[in-house]
């Protein structure tokens, strides 16, 4: 049983927590990274982009494990981006998801070398990567995923920084669930940001996991329980997109939210270990 003390803090620190949904850079182009997404986003970086800095924020909340999402936002990043994946993983507290780009010509070659690596996923940005995800071109790049066990995890719905249209809609996802129903899909921000009620229409008990990232702080609580329930628990799963939000922060308003204990043990951590093989 848990022990519930109402102390700031103390309650993270007795539970055992996976984010699904984190960024780091390389130490020597973190504050570079940061100033640019910032600047067009408008939102606050809590900490400095940092492996390190991300390590820190974990210890100070009780996070057992983050998992990071890098995004390669030109096709000639790819290698690089992924290079930096795999020696990451090399750091006990932190699993490290992949990339790969559309436009790059060696996508089967990159999946091999995750595989490989024992890299347990793909992280996709369909806006910063101009592509949208239910396009012809995209369904050989999935099929070659699910054949590697790879997880699909994708930005989805609008994406603050960037300008219309959005890439990957609830709509669109949908049809990728339809056409390669056995690559496993993570769609983030509880499957659209700011698409919710698209989401909830053609999402909603689907076989794809939701992230909670940038979620609870712009969503009403009750409506977020009351949806999460209807798509399954065990296919939710706690993320806050750090460093542009605080994990801290994150926590209480998921034990804030109307969840039961079981239900958040699922959410924070029991359903990433599940879907990453922990």
């Amino acid at each position: 049983m848990l022990l519930m003390i109402r102390v700031p803090g103390i309650v993270a620190l007795m539970r055992r927590i996976i984010d699904i949904h984190t960024h780091v850079f390389p130490d020597h182009i973190a504050e570079r990274a940061l100033k640019q997404l910032t600047g067009r986003s408008g939102e606050t970086a809590h900490i400095d982009g940092t492996a390190a800095g991300l390590e820190r924020s974990m210890m100070q909340n009780g996070i057992t494990i983050s998992v990071t999402q890098p995004v390669s936002t030109k096709p000639s990043q790819t290698p690089a981006v992924n290079g930096f994946a795999i020696e990451l993983n090399t750091r006990p507290s932190l699993i490290n998801f992949g990339t790969l780009h559309p436009d790059y010509v060696e996508n089967p070659t990159e999946i091999q070398r995750l595989e490989n690596a024992g890299i347990k996923g793909v992280k996709f940005h369909p806006d910063y990567q101009e592509f949208f995800v239910d396009e012809e071109r995209m369904f050989p790049l999935y099929r070659q995923m699910a054949d590697a066990g790879l997880i699909a995890f994708f930005h989805a719905g609008v994406d603050i920084g960037l300008p219309p249209p959005v890439h990957c809609t609830p709509d669109r996802l949908a049809k990728v669930l339809d056409r390669v129903p056995d690559l496993k899909v993570v769609a983030a921000h509880f499957g659209g940001f700011k698409m919710w009620d698209e989401v909830d229409r053609v999402l909603v008990g689907r076989n794809l996991w939701l992230d909670t990232s940038f979620t609870l702080a712009w969503f009403p609580a009750a409506r977020f329980v009351e949806m999460a329930r209807r798509h399954s628990i065990e296919k939710v799963l706690f993320g806050t997109d750090s460093p542009w939000a605080d994990q801290g922060e994150e926590i209480q308003l998921h034990e804030d939210s109307g969840l039961t204990e079981e239900e958040l043990a699922a959410v924070f951590y029991d359903n990433a270990a599940s879907l990453l093989g922990i």
